[in-house]
């Protein structure tokens, strides 16, 4: 289980099972097989169709920050993030925020541990690529 593309059969095994679930369903209800009276049955009926986690799913990324770029580079002993988040268009820069390891690199070119502190000024722009607001950080505090 340690390949990365062994969970894709989980995905593809429900999105196969909702469709015949969906076919199924209308099938039934077409044939008038069952035939939903009461408001109860009518929201069991929705609810047994796929379209309620659709819908779930895109609300929750439509919050998601999507991750555009992310690049590491050492200076000064010393490793440092840069991560850029894009709006939903391509090439939208939302922001841009860097992040310096809070830990020095050993003899071995390596971090101990993976902890990363707010650095330098993050940058937030608009969907046109105005500057919105600029926030200053030095070890993770915010400078005013």
């Amino acid at each position: 289980m340690d390949d990365p593309g062994s969970s894709l059969g989980y995905g593809y095994f429900t999105l196969i099972f909702w469709i015949v679930a969906a076919v199924i369903l209308i099938l039934l209800l077409i044939k008038k097989i069952i035939y939903p009276q009461s408001v109860p049955d009518k929201i069991g009926v929705f609810t047994a169709t796929p379209v309620l986690c659709i819908v779930f799913i895109t609300v929750m990324l439509s919050f998601k920050d999507n991750v555009g770029s992310e690049w590491c580079f050492t200076k000064s002993n010393y490793r440092y993030k840069v991560i850029t988040y894009n709006y939903s268009e391509p090439l939208a820069v939302k922001r841009v925020e860097y992040y310096r390891s809070a830990d020095t690199i050993n003899s071995k070119g390596t971090l101990m541990d993976e902890l990363w502190i707010k650095g330098s000024i993050w940058i937030y722009l608009s969907r046109v690529g105005d500057t919105v607001k600029k926030v200053t950080y030095k070890n993770d505090i915010e400078i005013k």
